[in-house]
């Protein structure tokens, strides 16, 4: 019995060794020797989202090009948000690439690239509605994405939160979107790259308010310790601007070219 037991000990002390040694492997090399980079995302029009059964959108094509340059294949993994840093954790995804605003919080949980685009939240309606500011929220019925910067925006407000008659939130901005549609809530507030994106394909649907719920930055995460991965992306997006090809990628989706590193 006792000569089992040690060779069990000896089994999973293998296979615990063996799974360190696969985690604490060099993030750069250890994406380039399995050939993939895995991409975690949600459904967020016009960063990643899924139509006609292809994943399209600026990070989409951004995080091709840069795979493209790391020689290795791009794999997009739809993630549940609240559930993103298990799943960088996991080693089920490399990085978070879909519009992912940096705060000081997912600072503690997560390595950042130097962001690429800034972004405003703002306010969205359907055209016509009488909300145009933080103020005109009061007894309103508000939707945001889960864990998203918007519903960290609101919360945050104690005088307009307060305010508000109900906060609903859904499990991404698309969802939240129907819901506008359908009236079941009164606004939104949500990125400004996602609202700009819907107002210019639904111009006569949607409107922006004049108020700006705050300002944020958009960065890809990665586990705290795969700091390699993440300056090497860094550097292949810098070499991507001076050529051009950005610029292209975004004139593409949004009709300007809103890369910013400074």
């Amino acid at each position: 019995m006792k000569k089992w037991i040690t060779l069990l000990l000896a089994f999973l002390g293998v296979i615990i060794l063996s799974g360190c040694q696969n985690t604490n492997k060099d993030a750069l090399q250890y994406v380039r020797d399995k050939g993939t980079l895995v991409v975690g995302v949600t459904d967020f029009p016009p960063m990643g989202y899924l139509e006609g059964g292809e994943t399209i959108g600026f990070d989409i094509d951004l995080a091709t090009l840069v795979a493209e340059e790391l020689g290795v294949e791009l794999v997009i993994q739809y993630i549940d948000w609240d559930s993103k840093v298990f799943e960088l954790e996991s080693h089920a995804i490399d990085c978070i690439w879909n519009g992912m605003t940096i705060t000081a919080e997912r600072k503690l949980q997560m390595t950042f690239s130097e962001k690429y685009l800034d972004n405003n939240l703002i306010i969205l309606t359907k055209e016509g509605s009488p909300i145009d500011t933080l103020a005109d929220l009061a007894g309103k019925i508000v939707g945001v994405e889960s864990s998203s910067s918007g519903e960290l925006a609101v919360r945050s407000n104690t005088s307009v939160f307060n305010g508000l008659m109900r906060l609903d939130v859904y499990g991404t901005s698309s969802e939240a979107l129907m819901a506008l549609e359908g009236g079941s809530i009164d606004a939104m507030v949500v990125d400004e790259i996602y609202a700009r994106y819907f107002v210019l394909k639904n111009s006569t649907n949607y409107e922006i308010g004049s108020e700006i719920v705050g300002v944020e930055e958009y960065g890809i995460g990665f586990r705290l310790q795969d700091v390699s991965l993440c300056e090497a992306i860094d550097d292949i997006i810098d070499t991507l601007a001076e050529e051009g090809k950005i610029e292209t990628i975004s004139m593409k989706w949004f009709g300007t070219n809103l890369f910013n590193r400074d």
